[in-house]
């Protein structure tokens, strides 16, 4: 859609958060160096992460909650601690003046907040994903919060990992408690219920799907089960009316619905990013459903998406379709693990009055470089998306854009906006992966500038902090770029960006997070008036800790440390992207050897001990440890008898740093190596299978004493106790 789209909300609520008094000038931090905190950012943009678990912790598209012509900026801390509660998760909304980004009024919301529906737990990661929309046509934007981690209380007891979403409504003074509303898939009327680790809200979208002036809100699901099929994937649609969003005509969308594209396969992950955008011009929002663990042929998570039209009745099958790397017409090769959809967004990037689309592919490959990353973009007809008007952008196919690395997951995170008030829309592009003067996954971002012509590899800018004037300095671990949002917080008329920086230190507290942001110009981007916003920037509410992730996505609830005696010297042989299946880790001993010992990465009750088969086998040797949050963790490839012999058995406790047992080269294991992941089954009752695989979700997991998480395939670390 071009333009200021229309924002839905709850009738004018009466009732807000009690607030700082407006003061004659908001505190700007502009050119400040001052620490950065955590939180995931709101304002317009998809924020991705490596496990499938994509996030728009910027919401978007635009999110003036006050209506003043001046755009706010809500950044989600999924990892936030809420009084002891790890991980329960929060949102900080700063607003919008003359200036900018301003302290003047911001607050700090939790699912305990006083009038707020829900209650913070251990573990919810509120604040993971975000989206702006006007549910209720009152003028005031509104603001919907995804907690993908949620507990929902059926029945038959609670249901772990089911997930729920928070709507706030915006008033004259900002956003409100009156009228807040809380959905999960069990709501009534809702299309479906809520089960065990469907994640509902990991993604969130507003878009008027049909046209009645309302906004309407697309809620991902990724995780769900259909027929048998985990984590194949749906998306729910709640639709906008007088008094905001209700069940009433409410969808559900999945590969396999009837006229929907595709089938439902287990690992789709259907619903981990959603975009609006018109782009057939017929005055109705349309629908774009990343299904980046989507197979092609025999290429697993190649990725996909699906387009959903809009129509006077809403989304419709009619006229949907699929794209991908292998539709005729979309350049680029589709291999395993490439994560086409991992990202999408919609921007008119030629301004011809019709949406076109980017998707992300942070998993590409550039040759032998994994996971450098690519962005397709296709562009908008009176027909709709049209495969034969795509282009592929790379990191090293940009002008000035350098050679690309390893783990650059260039398209990990985009965000679209008229940036420079010219012709056509521009698309803010996030690497976080991106090495930048030696410190691994610092972060990068790329903006590509629109045209009658549409985006051109060679009009773009480049930046990274302590590049060229940017606020804060390059270090290890801060993945700039891993959450992006465009608004316009000045009110010039021109677009502005806000970049999430999740693994950023706040003085020694890692991983508290960041959120640059920059201005427009009638040029480009502006580095000389940028800010840099955490936590513990004066008068924001909050304070960064460790673990934040502020501008960033959820990750594990619990903090492991490196599976291996300290001391220990590791490298790390594939990490969450590299391995296959995704999100599990390999690593190995390379100092002393040959008897690396392996540790409990973290205290718990082993549930399943194998450690009697020997070499040669396909069999494996491995440990299982539950968790009190829920988290598994396993342990494979341990060497014959080595557990055993130590005298333990399953159902004892052991406390983190207990030796378990020695680095083996039992099963397929290719070499002796520990491989290690962090799950959460779907039934207790039957965890995992005779294999000793688990049937659950993995989680990236939280590694203490590495900056930023940056756990990549080549480096080598040190063990230690966090």
């Amino acid at each position: 859609m071009r333009g200021r789209p229309s924002c839905p909300q709850v009738a004018a609520p009466a009732e807000s958060w009690v607030r700082d008094p407006p003061t004659s000038e908001g505190l700007e931090m502009r050119k400040s160096t001052a620490g950065l905190a955590a939180a995931a950012l709101v304002a317009a943009a998809v924020l991705a992460h490596p496990l499938l678990a994509s996030a728009n912790a910027i919401a978007g598209p635009v999110c003036d909650f006050n209506n003043d012509g001046r755009d706010d900026l809500a950044v989600g801390a999924p990892g936030e601690s809420v009084g002891n509660l790890d991980s329960a998760g929060s949102v900080n909304v700063l607003y919008g003046s003359a200036a900018g980004v301003s302290t003047t009024g911001n607050v700090l919301i939790t699912q305990d907040t006083p009038g707020i529906d829900g209650v913070a737990e251990r573990g919810d990661a509120f604040g993971h994903a975000t989206a702006c929309g006007d549910f209720d046509n009152d003028g005031f934007t509104d603001l919907a919060v995804g907690a993908p981690h949620e507990s929902v209380e059926v029945a038959a007891g609670d249901v772990y990992d089911a997930g729920s979403v928070n709507i706030f409504y915006g008033s004259a003074v900002g956003l409100a408690t009156t009228g807040n509303q809380i959905f999960t898939q069990s709501s009534a009327g809702m299309p479906d219920a809520a089960e065990r680790t469907d994640e509902f809200g990991t993604a969130v979208a507003a878009g008027d799907f049909n046209n009645d002036g309302r906004d309407d809100l697309a809620i991902g699901a990724p995780k769900e089960n259909h027929n048998g099929s985990n984590q194949a994937g749906n998306v729910i649609v709640l639709y906008g009316g007088r008094l905001g969003l209700s069940t009433t005509g409410s969808q559900n969308w999945h590969q396999g619905s009837p006229g929907i594209a595709g089938d439902v396969e287990g690992g789709d992950s259907f619903g981990t990013a959603l975009a609006a955008g018109d782009f057939n011009q017929d005055g109705r929002s349309d629908l774009v459903v990343g299904a980046p663990g989507e197979a092609i042929a025999d290429q697993a998570a190649a990725g996909t998406v699906n387009v959903i039209y809009g129509s006077a009745t809403g989304l419709t099958a009619t006229g949907n379709h699929v794209l991908n790397q292998s539709t005729e017409g979309v350049p680029g090769q589709w291999e395993q693990n490439d994560l086409y959809g991992q990202s999408v967004v919609a921007g008119d990037f030629n301004n011809d009055g019709r949406d076109d689309l980017a998707a992300g592919v942070p998993g590409e490959n550039d040759g032998d470089t994994r996971d450098a990353g690519a962005v397709n973009v296709t562009y908008g007809t009176a027909n709709g998306l049209q495969a034969n008007w795509s282009q592929i952008f790379t990191r090293a196919g940009l002008l000035s854009g350098g050679t690309a690395s390893s783990g650059d997951q260039f398209g990990t995170a985009l965000a679209a906006g008229n940036f420079n008030g010219q012709v056509g829309d521009d698309l803010a592009i996030g690497a976080p992966g991106t090495i930048v003067n030696g410190n691994v996954a610092a972060g990068r971002l790329a903006v590509l500038y629109g045209s009658p012509d549409g985006l051109s590899p060679n009009v773009v800018q480049h930046l990274s902090q302590g590049v060229n004037n940017l606020e804060g300095l390059s270090e290890p671990g801060d993945y700039l770029g891993y959450a992006l949002a465009a608004g316009d917080f000045d009110g010039n008329g021109r677009f502005d960006l806000a970049a999430g920086a999740p693994g950023e230190a706040i003085g020694d507290q890692l991983s508290g997070g960041a959120v640059n942001v920059l201005y427009g110009t009638s040029g480009f981007l502006s580095t000389s008036t940028d800010q840099i916003w955490t936590q513990d920037s004066p008068e924001v509410k909050g304070v960064a800790q460790a673990g934040d992730r502020f501008g960033g996505p959820a990750m594990s609830i619990g903090e492991y440390r490196l599976g291996y005696k300290s001391g220990t010297k590791v490298k790390v042989t594939n990490d969450v992207l590299a391995h296959s299946p995704l999100g599990r880790i390999d690593m190995s001993g390379v100092d002393a050897g040959p008897d690396y010992e392996i540790v409990a990465a973290r205290g718990g009750v082993i549930k399943y001990i194998v450690d009697t088969n020997a070499e040669p086998t396909e069999d494996n040797n491995y440990v299982w440890i539950e968790h009190p949050d829920g988290e598994w963790s396993k342990y494979s490839h341990v060497r014959t008898n080595s557990v055993t012999s130590r005298g333990h058995q399953v159902g004892d406790t052991v406390a983190v740093g207990t030796v378990l047992g020695l680095e083996g080269d039992v099963g397929k294991a290719g070499g002796d190596h520990l491989h290690f992941e962090v799950s959460v089954p779907y039934n207790l009752a039957s965890p995992i299978n005779s294999a000793g695989f688990m049937a659950g979700l993995n989680r990236n997991p939280v590694i203490c004493g590495i900056p930023g998480n940056a756990l990549f395939r080549g480096q080598t670390y040190t063990a230690a106790a966090c």
